[in-house]
This record gives C-alpha cells, structure tokens and sequence, in this order.
C-alpha cells in the first residue's frame, strides 16, 4: 500500500530511524554499559563472600571434633542466611559429596545455554550465569580439620531484573513521546505544501493575482517567495502581452484604414485621368499610403524588437571601447534630420572615457533617446548629451532636449508601451522609449526622466 500523505511519510520515516536508533543504543548497552555493570557488581561481591566464609569457618572451629553434617550451630547459621537472602546454601566434600544443605531439592545448577562469566579471586570462584534473568553460584573453600571442604552458595533471581529491558522501555517511551510531537510539526510542513500546490493550481487554472501566504524563513517559505515572484513576473508578462496585443491591434487599425481610404479615393479617381488635378490627386494618395506602409513597417519592427527582449533575451556580448568615438558614430547618423529642423546637438564626454557595454545594447539605446528628443525638440532648439556627475561604476549620461516640460503623471508614464502625452501629433508608435527601458534593464541599469533648466532629461546609469 502507497502512503499519499507526506506528513505520514515523514512520521513514519522518523519512527523508523527512531528503532533503528534505538536498537543500536540497546545493542551497545548490553555489550559495553551492561557487562561494565555487571562486572563491576560481581567484583564487589567478594568482599562479601569473603566475610561470610570466615563466619562459617568460625562456626565450625568452634566443634572441631563434631561432623560437618551434625554441628547444629553451623545448620542454624546456614538456614537463617538462606531465608534471609534466599540463596541455596549447601557443604560438600570432593570424596564424600553434600554434607549440609539448607534445602530438600536435588543439587541442579543448569548451565548449557547460558552466556557465562567467570571471576577468582582468593580461592573463591564466582560464576554468573545470564538467560531469562541473572543466577550466581559461589564456591567457597573452607577447611574442617585438615579436610578441604566446598562452600556453596547459589542465588536465582525469580523476578528479572535486567537494567537493559527497563532502559530499552524507558527509551521506546521517550520515543513514543517524541513521535507524537513530531506530527504536529509534519503537518505543519505539510499544510503548508498543500498551501503552495493550491496556489499553484489557482495560477494554471487562470487566477494570474493568486498568491501564496506562507510565513517564516524556511525553504518551504523561500519557496512560497519563490513562486510568488514568478507569478508576479508571469502575470505582469501575460498582461503586458494581452496589453501589447491590443495597442498594436489599435496602432495597426488607423494606418490600414487610412491605406483603404486611400485606394478608394484612387479608384474614384481613375476615372477622371484625363484632368491634371487626378493625377495630382493620386500621387498624394499613393504617397500617403507609402506613409502609412513605412508606419506600419516601423511598428511591426519595434513590437518584434519589444518581443524579443522579452522572451528571447540574449546574453550580453561584453566588450571595451572609446564611449566618445562611439557616441560620435551614432551622432553623424542624425545628422540631415537634425539640419531639417535647424537643431544643435553637443556632448561634453573626454576623449578618454571607456565603456564596457554591447555595442548593439548600448546603441539601441542611444538612437531611441535621440529619435525621441529629435522628433519632440522644436525648431531651432538643442539636444545636450553629458556625463553625469559624480557616477564612477560605470557608464552614466544625461539626454537633455529642449521641449515643453511634463506633468509628473507623464514622466511615470512615457515608459508604458504605446503611452503618447496629450496634445502629441508628432508620428510615432510609442514604443521607443519602453524598448529604451528593457535595454537598460537588461544591462542592469536604471533610467528616470525628470524637467529639468535645459528641458526633458533622461538620466541613465549602466554598470
């Protein structure tokens, strides 16, 4: 059977380690703390069964001519510490057998199958037997006469005693205890993932400003961060493209519809070629509809441009070079429009200031701020190009035109795809300065536009 629930995976998982653990802990008690225990128990025995040896020595010096077997005084002794400490107490002779004993049963001491453990020490042997519980058996020499006789002493614990079990208990307890602490926190961590695949969900089933809420610093809320970035970069992708759709289906209407206009009012005239003024007539026509064909071209070019920076960004191809010499190339290139409109252009760059830009990157974004301050700067006015002051990071300019100034609504919204300001009649497809912004971005930069003495100024600033 397949565990769906994480939460029970995880528990499972933890009780699992947890045996494991455990087992090994068990394992390496019964082999080192244990017998150490153990050891130390037996040694401390002897002290003991030192003392009780003399005692039953002195009883029988006491009747050094009576019998083993009929000395009363030694029974009593023996019997009294039987009862007192429940061991089996008996007196044997190597030739003659048991002489005294403080119980009726046969003399059995079984020991196949035990894990034994032997210890000496003055004459006295200690045997410890292990099994089901743990089983002493002594001997002991004592003398009667110049007879060597045999002093036994076994002890059976009948209840089991053994430090293992009650720790291995202990143990499984805590562990108990601590795996039902443990599924509050698996259910947390997986509330949470269920929290996250939820909002998931909402995003694919079209729900763009869903967001996920999941708290803290963990990898599971880095992951929450994580999808609520995206998302915030899918929705504004997803509406940008449903937006840029739109303003291009609005941007495309009026030049096509202005393209028929046109043919209509050629057909209307072919009829009247015999006239001077028809032919007039059509090849204003046809010269406005190769207007609106070189508009529709320019939009169709800047939108596949707007496009590609969005979803086929490219890596930079870094190089250095002469920021002068290269701002003058794109300066001669302006040169007939800027005579046409009797406009002064300057820069005030040192011939020695490098860039480390991509050329193409760095001139897409140089030509869109001067078509744009070429086609707003009025008659005999001036575009001034600058360093900007105090930048040392990188590249930093100013583009500075002397058009009329912008309300601060329009200065945040010149950026926006296909934005024109109010009263604009200059031909354009608005889309040159938001293709200027995804460069600048693309090169980690910024650019802000703010009226300034000279006029509209952009600042730019490219690492």
């Amino acid at each position: 059977m397949k565990i769906k629930r994480l939460y029970l995976k995880i528990l499972l998982s933890f009780l699992m380690v947890l045996f494991v653990t455990l087992t090994l802990i068990l394992i390496l008690f019964i082999t080192l703390g244990g017998r150490s225990f153990r050891d130390y128990l037996d040694k401390k025995a002897f002290p003991k069964l030192e003392i009780f040896q003399e005692m039953v020595q002195e009883k029988i010096d006491d009747h050094p001519l009576l019998p083993v077997a009929r000395n009363l005084d030694l029974k009593k002794q023996l019997d009294t510490f039987s009862s007192l400490f429940d061991l089996k107490i008996w007196i044997s002779d190597p030739e003659k057998g048991i002489q005294i004993k403080t119980f009726t049963a046969p003399v059995n001491i079984a020991q196949k199958g035990f894990q034994r453990q032997i210890h000496h020490q003055n004459g006295i042997t200690l045997y410890h037997f292990i099994r089901k519980r743990n089983q002493y058996y002594a001997i002991l020499p004592i003398k009667e006469g110049n007879n060597e006789l045999r002093l036994h002493l076994y002890y059976d614990t009948r209840n089991p005693d053994r430090p293992e079990g009650i720790f291995f208990v202990g143990i499984l307890i805590i562990g108990g205890l601590v795996a039902l602490l443990i599924i509050p926190l698996a259910r947390r961590i997986t509330r949470r993932v269920n929290q996250l695949n939820r909002s998931a969900l909402e995003f694919a089933n079209g729900n763009l400003s869903y967001r996920t809420d999941i708290k803290g610093n963990d990898e599971i809320a880095k992951l929450g961060h994580s999808f609520n970035f995206m998302a915030d970069k899918m929705e504004k992708m997803i509406q940008g493209s449903k937006e840029l759709s739109a303003n291009v289906s609005h941007e495309l209407r009026s030049p096509l519809t202005r393209i028929q206009v046109s043919r209509e009012l050629i057909f209307d005239k072919i009829d009247k070629l015999d006239k001077e003024t028809a032919k007039q007539d059509i090849h204003r026509y046809l010269q406005n509809m190769e207007s609106d064909i070189q508009s529709l071209d320019t939009l169709i070019d800047q939108v596949l441009k707007l496009s590609k920076i969005d979803y086929q960004e490219s890596d930079l191809a870094l190089e250095s070079f002469n920021f002068k010499e290269f701002l003058d190339k794109v300066l001669n290139q302006y040169h007939s429009q800027l005579l046409q409109k009797n406009i002064g252009i300057a820069h005030k760059f040192p011939g020695t200031m490098r860039a480390n830009q991509d050329k193409s990157v760095l001139k897409s974004i140089l030509s869109n701020l001067l078509d744009n301050a070429v086609k707003y700067t009025p008659e005999n006015g001036s575009i001034l190009i600058e360093p900007l002051p105090g930048y040392r990071r990188g590249v930093g300019f100013t583009v500075a035109n002397t058009c009329p100034p912008l309300d601060d609504k329009e200065l945040k919204m010149i950026f926006k795809p296909f934005y024109r300001t109010r009263g604009n009649t200059a031909p354009g497809s608005g889309l040159g300065l938001t293709i200027t912004k995804k460069q600048v971005a693309r090169c980690k930069g910024n650019i802000m536009a703010r009226n300034t003495k000279r006029g509209l100024t952009f600042e730019i600033r490219l690492p």
